[in-house]
């Protein structure tokens, strides 16, 4: 899922349509709510989704959970999926650097967070702890 503005992007937008994503037009609450539909639909069919969370770029700095939505956690709830934390560290680095030189990245797939330890969860705290879990793994590979 992503933003439709970012169909305006040219490589995005290729990417975008090599993914199969969904854009959403966050001006558009009945046309965001249907691509959530699909979305839970296409995750109880066995389709997996990567969601990345985006903050400003001091947030980024500080911590890859940035702003987690909890509208990104609706699909997971409603098909009773895992949720699979992934901590991205120095990724920004890529983007602010202006350069080509090569960079080391560290990703971190955590232990994935099943449906019977999320749900009795709000939205707003699965949210919580999934970033709960990527910031204490940034602060554990960069202390």
């Amino acid at each position: 899922m992503a933003k439709k503005e970012l169909t305006n992007v040219p490589f995005l937008k290729q990417v975008f349509a090599c993914m199969k994503a969904f854009m959403i037009d966050r001006d558009d609450v009945k046309q965001s709510m249907q691509v959530i539909i699909n979305v839970i639909k296409e995750v109880k069919a066995g389709r997996n989704y990567l969601y990345f969370c985006r903050g400003n770029q001091k947030q980024r700095r500080q911590s890859s959970a940035g702003n987690l939505k909890v509208v990104s956690f609706k699909a997971a709830t409603k098909s009773k999926c895992p949720i699979v934390p992934v901590a991205l560290i120095d990724s920004y680095k890529a983007f602010d650097t202006g350069s080509v030189k090569k960079l080391t990245v560290q990703v971190h797939f955590l232990e994935p967070i099943y449906y019977d330890e999320y749900k009795d969860m709000k939205t707003t705290e699965i949210a919580a702890e999934v970033k709960k879990r990527i910031e204490a793994t940034i602060t554990q590979y960069t202390s």
